[in-house]
C-alpha cells in the first residue's frame, strides 16, 4: 500500500512541475514582447527632432505662415543630437527678412543636457528676448523662434506651441 500511495503522490508533483515550466516558458516568451510594446518612442532618452515637425506645421498654420524650407542644422551643443531649421513666411514666393520667421528645433539626449544648454544660452545671450526671440521645450526638444523686430508671427507661433503643450523658456 505504501508503494501505491507514493506513486500517486509522484504524479501530481511531476504535473505541477510541468505546469510551472510551461508558465515560466510562456512568461519568458511574452515578456520581451510586452516590454517592446510598452516602450514608446516618446519616453526614449534619444528622441529625434522629427517628432517636433507636426508642432511646427500646426504653429505655422495657426500664424498664417507656410513652411518654406526645413534643413538639417549642425549641432554644436553638448548633448544635442540633431537640429532642423525651418524658414516660415506668409508667402514662400515672396520671402523678406521682415516677414520670415525662423524656427530652430534642437533634439537632446537627456533632460540634463537640454537644461544645461538652455542655461548656457541664457547666460550668453542675456538680452535674447529683446531680439524678438522666444524659446520653448517639448519633450527633449527645444524650439527657438525668431523673427524681425515687430513681427507678430513670433508670438503667434509661441501661442500655438503653448496650446500644443510646449513650455515657455523664461
Amino acid at each position: 500500500m505504501s508503494t501505491k500511495h507514493s506513486s500517486e503522490q509522484a504524479k501530481p508533483a511531476s504535473n505541477s512541475k510541468a505546469v510551472t515550466v510551461i508558465i515560466i516558458l510562456c512568461f519568458l516568451g511574452v515578456m520581451p514582447i510586452l516590454l517592446w510594446v510598452s516602450i514608446s518612442d516618446e519616453t526614449s532618452t534619444y528622441t529625434s527632432v522629427t517628432y517636433a515637425e507636426p508642432l511646427v506645421e500646426t504653429a505655422a498654420a495657426d500664424a498664417g505662415l507656410q513652411i518654406c524650407s526645413s534643413n538639417n542644422y549642425p549641432v554644436n551643443v553638448p548633448g544635442g543630437q540633431s537640429a532642423v531649421l525651418y524658414q516660415l513666411a506668409p508667402n514662400c514666393m515672396v520671402q523678406t527678412a521682415e516677414t520670415t520667421v525662423q524656427v530652430l528645433v534642437i533634439g537632446f539626449t537627456s533632460t540634463e543636457a537640454q537644461l544645461a544648454a538652455i542655461a548656457t544660452a541664457q547666460d550668453t545671450h542675456r538680452n535674447w528676448q529683446t531680439t524678438n526671440t522666444e524659446a520653448f521645450t517639448s519633450g527633449y526638444n527645444v524650439f527657438v523662434v525668431q523673427g524681425a523686430p515687430g513681427n507678430q508671427a513670433v508670438q503667434q507661433i509661441g501661442a500655438s506651441l503653448l496650446e500644443q503643450g510646449a513650455v515657455r523658456v523664461i
